[in-house]
């Protein structure tokens, strides 16, 4: 027995990420994401909101380009420093519950910390990057070129000599926010993943983000690439080990689920007012920083706007968050690759979000898959749907047959299935379609691009995902 389509569709589209057409987009934000795509080699994902609701979601690039994976704006990215903020809102949880003194030293909530600051340094200062401690994890590569603990790297590298007192110059780096993950743990007696996955992650079902180890595998986690502006072609990422960012840098997500973190924050569902506007004091002698974001005025044409703003780099990863406070705009990109200035890219998205005409360089823009080209998905597709690229292959037929007015019918896996949709108003033909019975619901998505098609099947009842690809038989 198939299923309705039309009651199951909007699932697809939450679950599995059918095209950017689940929303409505501005036409600015399509050309400004195509500009970065065709002329500056974006490769990540966009997304712009307006108090708190989508205005625009995109995705392209290439997610790895060993097995030639593309990227989707379900994609999941490193997020590097704007791990900084989740610690930041963790300290300041702990702050409301009466548990931790902003004022109060190091030793007081970690005696086994040795340094000269131990109870100097406050942590207000680790928040503001102003503990006076050298930052050498800035310079000095080989802490995450060698596996190290927090402990390890706290005692080996961050606690020297101070450089200057705490609280009297800025001085951006990690070893900061390391020191307050470890004070997390003491105060809560758990790891930091595990607060973080109960004080933030699992109370707003940001079900695709986490904390990240080398050793972990993580679906649809893009890998990272730099790009040589010379040759103008892409290389392996450095290697490094993510573990040793820790709670500085060792997060993934995608760019929804940060708006989901992004609304708790602002609109005070994860902190109160009273905390969040403590948070985003800025103070001018320490670069505006503020606690866990930057707070600056920033001008976009005649509107002046408060902005809580938070970047994140390491190697080939690259993410950028902006908020502007009175006006309840968000943007969010993040990047698997250092070729695209990502910051003059969010710029362009905050000023069309704020109704302002972008100037963009003439491009020669992609064509969009017409209906006049719909026709040739018809037809049998081998697809292959091995959980690993080293597995042996699981090969299966995708039928797509009585195709008209974008909606087809036709068999998968064996099982029959009519009421498939497809769209085709982008570089890609995007399809969309579902299978199984009353009891056991199959949800399928994808597109195809390039003469091969890409998929993913969703069965809530099953609790699976599975990715697929394959070409077209001749």
């Amino acid at each position: 027995m198939n299923l309705n389509l039309s009651q199951t569709l909007k699932t697809i589209f939450l679950i599995i990420g059918f095209a950017s057409a689940a929303f409505a987009q501005k036409p600015q934000y399509g050309e400004i994401f195509d500009y970065y795509r065709a002329e500056k080699n974006f490769s990540g994902a966009a997304l712009v909101a307006s108090d708190g609701k989508i205005e625009y979601l995109n995705g392209a690039g290439f997610a790895n380009l060993q097995n030639g994976t593309t990227l989707t704006s379900k994609s999941k990215f490193r997020i590097c420093s704007i791990t900084k903020t989740f610690t930041a809102v963790l300290i300041m949880q702990l702050y409301e519950q009466g548990k931790i003194d902003l004022n109060q030293s190091v030793s007081r909530y970690f005696p086994e910390y040795q340094g000269e600051g131990k109870d100097k340094i406050t942590i207000g200062n680790l928040l503001t990057y102003s503990s006076g401690l050298d930052n050498i994890d800035q310079r000095n590569e080989t802490l995450y070129s060698s596996l190290m603990s927090p402990d390890t790297l706290i005692a080996k590298y961050f606690s020297g000599k101070l450089l200057t007192e705490p609280g009297k110059q800025f001085s951006y780096k990690n070893a900061d926010f390391i020191i307050l993950g470890k004070i997390i743990e003491k105060i809560t007696k758990k790891p930091f993943a595990v607060a973080l996955e109960e004080n933030i992650l699992k109370p707003l079902q940001m079900t695709n983000t986490g904390y990240l180890r080398n050793g972990d595998i993580v679906g649809s986690l893009a890998n990272g690439y730099l790009f040589d502006k010379t040759t103008k072609t892409f290389r392996n990422d450095d290697p490094f080990w993510i573990d040793n960012f820790y709670a500085a840098g060792a997060m993934y997500s995608t760019v929804e689920d940060l708006l989901k973190f992004d609304g708790a924050i602002f609109d005070n569902k994860i902190l109160t007012k009273k905390t969040v506007d403590l948070m985003l004091v800025a103070r001018p002698e320490l670069y505006s920083v503020g606690y866990g974001f930057w707070i600056s005025p920033v001008q976009f044409g005649a509107i002046k706007a408060r902005a809580a703003d938070r970047q994140g780099e390491i190697s080939g990863n690259k993410a950028s968050w902006i908020h502007l406070i009175d006006q309840k705009k968000t943007v969010i990109i993040l990047s698997n690759s250092d070729a695209t200035d990502i910051n003059e890219m969010r710029a362009k998205f905050v000023s069309a979000s704020l109704a302002q005409s972008v100037d963009l360089p003439q491009f020669q823009k992609k064509p969009t898959a017409n209906s006049n080209n719909l026709s040739q998905i018809q037809g049998t597709w081998e697809i292959d749907s091995r959980p690993t690229p080293a597995a042996e292959p699981y090969l299966k037929e995708f039928v797509i047959s009585n195709l008209a007015d974008k909606t087809f019918s036709g068999t998968f896996y064996g099982s029959e299935f009519t009421g498939g949709q497809i769209n085709g108003s982008w570089e890609r033909i995007y399809f969309a379609f579902t299978t199984g019975n009353k009891d056991s619901s199959y949800f399928h998505s994808g597109y195809i691009e390039d003469g091969k098609i890409h998929g993913i099947s969703y069965s809530s009842n099953r609790k699976f995902v599975t990715p697929w690809s394959g070409r077209k038989k001749e």
